[in-house]
């Protein structure tokens, strides 16, 4: 299953991308927890996106994809902005598997945020950036 949503770089977008994430998520068979910190990756990552990438430009969109096969699901982002830097990559990643502070810090941690929330980032920078963020039903599966 898989569908593709698009979107303008703008912070009031969320909401839609949280109703469609919703209704993608609904036939998962997986519980809130599941839900929750997927929902919290996904959105973290398309306000990073709106943000970061777009620079909130509301001529300017963005376009979600949401995939499932039998073991995972996964959304993939992609727009035509600016590159995360890999040292911010880098760095997140690590301080998201080493650091529980920091998650809870202030400014910063969405990134770590997303490492913490998810099985799998992978991030490919070019004239398309893509985030795809994949979480696997094991382990959260309701049975």
């Amino acid at each position: 299953m898989s569908a593709v949503l698009t979107l303008p770089a703008r912070l009031d977008a969320l909401g839609p991308l949280a109703d469609a994430l919703a209704q993608f998520m609904a036939p998962l068979p997986v519980d809130d927890g599941w839900r929750f910190a997927f929902d919290l990756a996904v959105c973290e990552a398309a306000a990073n996106v709106i943000r970061h990438a777009l620079e909130e430009t509301p001529a300017r969109h963005f376009t979600v994809e949401f995939h499932r096969d039998d073991a995972s699901a996964w959304v993939k982002l992609a727009d035509d902005g600016n590159a995360i830097p890999d040292d911010r990559l880098d760095a997140a990643r690590d301080r998201a598997q080493d650091d529980d502070a920091a998650l809870m810090s202030e400014g910063g941690r969405g990134l770590m945020l997303i490492y913490a929330c998810v099985d799998e980032v992978d991030y490919r920078a070019g004239q398309i950036n893509s985030l795809t963020l994949r979480k696997r039903f094991t382990g959260d599966v309701v049975t």
